[in-house]
């Protein structure tokens, strides 16, 4: 004899730790069953919106580290160009040339922890992620010699850096770009 049941939503995230508070989950249930997923991406509202109505623009920098702590660099970035073209500000060079870098440099951040945690989704454990991370901190330690910071950096400003580079940051930075297509053979061993 089978229960009749009558099917319900089910919201799952985006509290969830493992969904990182961009992810939700309506599940519709038939009893224990599964009959559907309708998955909600960026879902993100933490009230940043409201907290810079009242702030200026170089107040909000630090606003912006913190939307995504994996980006923190993209999302000044992103943040003071539209500063810069909504107040017309130009940028030295120098300034528009490092933060280029910089924000390659997060990018690079980025793909390794996405495919280092995807991998270890997969039933890799942790030994792809751990290699990863290696490189991700020599990168993090070059954003530490330049701001200060190794997580949310707060390091552009509308018109260009809060202070330039040290000295010893473009030798470092050589040094790992020398390196770094080194590490992409060996993760690829890893995964073969």
């Amino acid at each position: 004899m089978s229960v009749r049941t009558e099917p319900f939503m089910v919201n799952i995230g985006p509290q969830h730790p493992s969904t990182h508070g961009v992810f939700r989950m309506r599940l519709e249930l038939d009893g224990e069953v599964v009959v559907g997923l309708e998955p909600v991406c960026g879902y993100l509202h933490r009230g940043i919106e409201k907290l810079m109505e009242g702030r200026t623009y170089v107040q909000n920098i630090p606003l912006t580290d913190r939307l995504d702590y994996m980006s923190s660099m993209t999302n000044n970035f992103a943040y003071c160009l539209a500063v810069e073209k909504l107040g017309n500000i130009s940028v030295p060079d120098r300034a528009e040339y490092l933060r280029v870098i910089f924000a390659e440099l997060q990018r690079i951040v980025n793909h390794l922890v996405a495919i280092g945690a995807f991998t270890n989704d997969c039933g890799a454990f942790f030994t792809p992620f751990m290699y990863m991370f290696r490189e991700r901190e020599k990168i993090v330690d070059l954003f530490e010699m330049a701001s200060g910071q190794r997580l949310t950096y707060n390091y552009f400003r509308p018109g260009g850096l809060s202070q330039d580079i040290p000295d010893e940051f473009l030798p470092a930075l050589k040094k790992f770009l020398v390196s770094m297509p080194g590490f992409i053979e060996e993760y690829e061993q890893l995964f073969a």
